[in-house]
């Protein structure tokens, strides 16, 4: 039996200390193949376009266009974007994943962190960091310039600016949404729940294939880039209104220990499953 191709990976970061050990880290992995490298936003689209790889690690602030600003670009060359910054509350989450990026961590990360959120965006799942988390929880809650991260308005503009697509709930409840299937809907209640493919297929009784198939035809007909953005756009359109604790993942129950955030590397119990998806 062969082994299964490295996931190819473009690496963009304007700090060639950054840079250099992040493309170090990715090569020691057996499973994950550099194809190239760039210091600013402009080289690492034009690297996307020839190397055409897999995922696409780019830092968000750089020279010139910005990793916001690159994304939709970059999606364009059939990459999966995952967005890495230097700071642990960036004000550009928001617009990075309105922008289309799969994932959004911080370089704080454990390394073994970073090289498994490759993995998952490569595979299709979304990733966010606790930080990250926090800022989309906070945005969805109002709270405005919470930790500085801007209200969501704020964010979805960026998003705009860098040419990428807003998710349709950004329009608010009165905005137009396109009819969803029963099973989409299930899916989508899922996705937001932070579970992978292979999970939603287990919990559905399909086969992955067929979760695939569902998320990509919601995806389309909510005019929505990625997993993040489907997330944001069931809690925001199908979620229940009960408050959400800002100390934990998206829509996916309460912390192992009540009152406490959760720290790297704790998995969150899983949150209330959809009703009358097993059929």
């Amino acid at each position: 039996m062969t082994a299964p191709d490295p996931i190819r990976v473009v690496v963009a970061d304007d700090h060639p200390a950054v840079l250099s050990g992040l493309v170090a880290l990715l090569s020691s992995a057996p499973d994950i193949e550099v194809v190239g490298q760039a210091s600013d936003g402009e080289s690492a689209v034009r690297t996307a376009q020839v190397q055409r790889p897999d995922v696409v690690l780019t830092d968000v602030r750089m020279p010139g266009v910005t990793g916001i600003e690159i994304t939709p670009r970059l999606r364009e060359t059939g990459a999966n974007v995952l967005v890495i910054s230097g700071f642990d509350l960036d004000e550009f989450v928001l617009g990075a994943l309105s922008a289309g990026a799969d994932g959004y961590l911080v370089k704080t990360e454990d390394p073994d962190r970073i090289l498994q959120a490759v993995r998952d965006v490569h595979r299709g799942d979304s990733v966010l960091s606790v930080a990250a988390t926090k800022a989309v929880v906070a945005a969805l809650r109002g709270g405005g310039h919470t930790a500085g991260i801007p209200q969501a308005e704020e964010a979805e503009a960026a998003g705009a600016r860098a040419g990428g697509a807003v998710p349709a709930a950004s329009a608010g409840s009165s905005a137009h949404v396109p009819s969803l299937t029963r099973r989409e809907e299930d899916v989508l209640a899922l996705v937001a729940q932070g579970l992978s493919n292979q999970q939603i297929a287990s919990e559905l009784f399909v086969e992955i294939t067929t979760v695939k198939t569902h998320l990509s035809h919601a995806l389309a007909k909510l005019q929505l880039d990625s997993r993040v953005q489907a997330a944001l756009w069931w809690q925001q359109n199908r979620a229940s209104p009960q408050p959400l604790n800002p100390g934990q993942p998206l829509n996916q129950g309460p912390p192992p220990n009540p009152g406490q955030p959760l720290t790297q590397g704790q998995q969150p119990s899983p949150g209330p499953r959809p009703s009358g998806r097993r059929r």
